[in-house]
């Protein structure tokens, strides 16, 4: 375990056992930035100030902290330790260290221990309030979400390239970064799998579709009836698929004619087309009728 001394916002030393090393603040900061997620530091407290309390639930507590060395926030998970096994901690360190690079999920800064519990600290991210999406122009309102539908099957397909299973693919664990990007978090519900699981790779493609159906239930009167325009319907029915054999695969998820009309190079909020499209509500009766020759 590792032990940074902090003085007027700048490292002066690092401690290891009985080795300390002295150095400039700037020669420290590029040894921490090489080591940081690869050690254990102690004493938190020498790093980061606790700003405020954000949520305790469950079996993990979640704050704002403020950083000493670059005056940035950034979010602190703590966990007890007589709450949570230690193996469970790293291997979330584990999977996170293996997803470091990709941008959908959320990034872990530094990993501290105490004598009663773990701290992980990530970048500062934000939930998103779907409840307050109010649009006038539902066709903006569905670009906002094929961009977070998207997002949310790449992090899908990251996972099962990776051989990971996260069971709580969930509105709850989406956050958002300062550059609008749609963030997994949640990896204490996460596992490394020895192999391949198509089970596994369908849950989380069935997640993935529950929380389709959740984001437009957020803008629908009727939540029970819900309008999903661009081939929406007939991609959250591939996904909720119960037989494996039958469900569409993430190759096919991401290659869906519902995404085919928006131009993902360009800024997250413009839309390269729109195509109107006058459709009565959809249900899955609808969809296997015969069509009317009248109309």
């Amino acid at each position: 375990m590792l032990k940074w001394k902090c003085q007027e916002n700048k490292l002066i030393s690092l401690n290891f056992q009985q080795i300390t090393i002295y150095a400039t603040n700037e020669d420290l900061l590029i040894l921490k930035k090489h080591l940081d997620c690869k050690t254990t530091y102690v004493g938190i407290r020498d790093i980061y100030d606790n700003v405020i309390l954000i949520q305790e639930l469950g079996i993990a507590k979640t704050c704002k902290v403020k950083s000493k060395l670059d005056g940035k926030i950034y979010i602190c998970k703590c966990y007890k330790k007589q709450e949570v096994e230690k193996y469970k901690i790293y291997e979330q360190l584990v999977i996170l260290r293996k997803l470091i690079d990709f941008k959908n999920v959320a990034q872990l800064n530094d990993f501290y221990e105490s004598s009663n519990s773990y701290y992980l600290i990530f970048e500062q991210m934000n939930k998103i309030h779907y409840h307050s999406f109010c649009h006038e122009d539902i066709q903006s309102m569905m670009f906002v979400y094929q961009i977070l539908n998207q997002d949310i099957l790449c992090c899908i397909k990251m996972l099962i390239s990776n051989r990971i299973f996260h069971s709580q693919i969930t509105l709850q664990n989406i956050l958002i970064d300062k550059n609008m990007n749609c963030k997994l978090a949640g990896f204490e519900h996460a596992e490394l799998l020895s192999e391949d699981n198509p089970i596994f790779n369908s849950l989380m493609l069935n997640m993935a579709g529950k929380m389709m159906i959740k984001l437009y239930q957020y803008n629908s009167i009727n939540k029970e009836l819900i309008s999903i325009p661009d081939y929406g319907n007939s991609l959250i029915q591939g996904l909720l698929e119960t037989k494996i054999d039958q469900q569409i695969n993430i190759e096919q998820a991401l290659s869906h004619q519902y995404f085919e009309y928006f131009d993902y190079n360009s800024s997250p909020m413009k839309q390269q087309q729109i195509i109107p499209k006058l459709k009565s509500f959809i249900t899955q009766q609808s969809l296997s009728s015969p069509i009317d020759s009248n109309i």
